[in-house]
């Protein structure tokens, strides 16, 4: 008709992205609805993926209602991990893999892990998502920044698989109820599970204790000890602060991961183990394999899959709901009754940067539980400790040491050279006379790890004055 002027539809509305999780980054790729979109290293794939165990052309996605996936021949294989009933609405842990035949295609659901080569990729929903809160933790009971949402999503899809998993994150940000999370969502929920933590472990710890040895092994020895890796069969084991391993300990776990059995002091046959590892750090592992602190092969074994957890001072979004979590959380264990949280009082939570993360949240919450006298947290409430930038408390340290805590009180500084970590080492056992204990307080590092720094770099154990 004359005058009609002729409308453009517009284009259909993307349904579906992945989010593709490659070591060290993370991005997500929205689907083009009624589009093809291969993935490899290629540079004509829509989804590139530049990792050696991908393909050039190793996958595609068949993108309409539905989502199905094709391998074209890879040469390391394309695998689907789902949920047992494929829905991350139901909390029945479990799962099942799919590996796809070349040519054939497979529906993806929403929530599905797609290996690719050893990349991961989740397919959800465009502009949501996939995945509930996870059952309360006082670690970490919700779940409101993106950021989070999203690594939680992922650990219960890893959670499924036995796939290694490294979390990456400052102190107190919520590492280990991470751990214990993929150990809950996991097939080994009812397995036991083991934390340790690295920095407290010596090569004559690993040995006895973790291995366990056989009658008369050693003075003292009267009978055979099974160690805890051997007690934890069926179970996940933690690694918490990994990056403190000592080169030999380093070793010793590497053949532990790559053989899955153990060896007892004094005996000559392994025995078998059954066990899933979930490590951790505050370190960049990557940066101290490049510096010759980490070996590379036993990085690669851990970090099949990286999930960095922001700092809380990221996610300010969930101060204000941890806090009323924290103060209900105590009240109750108290017997007292619910105060609530007053705007005064959330303002100065909110204007904290949060340097001990979550642990450092709940501790101040705790305390003003203790605190509080009225049915209204006020700020007075909320004593939040100053942080430490100008070097330690003075208890700490005698007056003598004033002037060189100054200079060397803060912790290793990442990027930092081993030459400079050297070097800081010295300096700190010179002003505190050898004193090993003062000297790790003045860097801002356990003794332990103070000591696995000297025999890494062979320093001699100087005399204490």
């Amino acid at each position: 008709m004359k005058g009609d002027v002729a409308t453009i539809p517009p284009p259909p509305r993307a349904l579906y992205e992945v989010t593709i999780y490659v070591r060290q980054e993370t991005r997500t790729v929205e689907l083009v609805p009624g589009s093809v979109s291969g993935i490899g290293r290629g540079a004509d794939n829509a989804i590139r993926i530049e990792d050696p165990s991908v393909s050039r052309h190793h996958a595609r996605l068949h993108v309409g209602d539905e989502v199905m996936v094709e391998d074209l021949g890879s040469a390391n294989g394309t695998m689907v991990v789902r949920s047992l009933h494929g829905s991350l609405e139901d909390d029945t842990v479990g799962g099942s893999s799919h590996t796809i035949p070349r040519g054939e295609q497979m529906e993806l659901q929403v929530g599905d892990v797609l290996r690719v080569g050893q990349v991961v990729l989740v397919l959800q929903r465009k502009g949501g998502s996939s995945f509930p809160a996870p059952p309360g933790s006082s670690g970490q009971p919700v779940l409101v920044d993106p950021d989070m949402r999203r690594a939680y999503e992922l650990l219960r899809k890893a959670a499924a698989t036995e796939i290694s998993v490294l979390l990456l994150g400052e102190t107190g940000a919520g590492k280990e109820v991470m751990a214990e999370t993929v150990h809950r969502w996991s097939l080994r929920a009812d397995g036991p599970f083991l934390k340790l933590n690295c920095a407290a472990l010596t090569d004559t710890l690993l040995e006895s204790e973790l291995f366990g040895h056989e009658r008369g092994a050693f003075t003292g020895a009267h009978a055979a000890k099974a160690g805890l890796l051997e007690s934890t069969d069926g179970g996940t084991v933690f690694l918490d602060e990994i990056g403190e391993l000592s080169p030999g300990t380093q070793a010793k776990l590497l053949r532990v991961l790559e053989e899955r059995a153990v060896i007892r002091v004094g005996a000559t046959k392994p025995r078998r183990i059954d066990v899933r590892f979930v490590t951790a750090t505050n370190r960049d592992l990557a940066q101290r394999v490049q510096a010759g602190l980490f070996r590379s092969d036993l990085y690669y074994r851990i970090s099949g899959l990286v999930i960095r957890i922001p700092p809380l001072r990221n996610r300010p979004s969930e101060i204000e709901p941890l806090a009323r979590h924290f103060l209900r959380e105590f009240s109750i264990r108290s017997g007292q009754s619910v105060p609530t949280l007053g705007p005064a009082a959330l303002g100065k939570l909110l204007a904290h940067d949060w340097p001990g993360n979550v642990r450092e949240l709940r501790n101040v919450m705790e305390r003003a539980t203790l605190l509080v006298t009225g049915s209204v947290l006020q700020p007075e409430h909320v004593m939040i400790e100053s942080t430490l930038d100008n070097g330690p408390s003075h208890d700490l340290f005698d007056a003598e040491f004033e002037a060189e805590t100054a200079v060397i009180a803060s912790p290793f500084i990442e990027g930092a050279t081993p030459e400079d970590e050297k070097a800081r080492i010295l300096k700190a056992l010179e002003a505190c006379g050898g004193n090993q204990t003062r000297a790790a307080k003045m860097l801002g590092i356990a003794r332990r790890t103070l000591i696995n720094r000297i025999e890494q770099f062979n320093l001699p154990r100087p005399k204490k004055g």
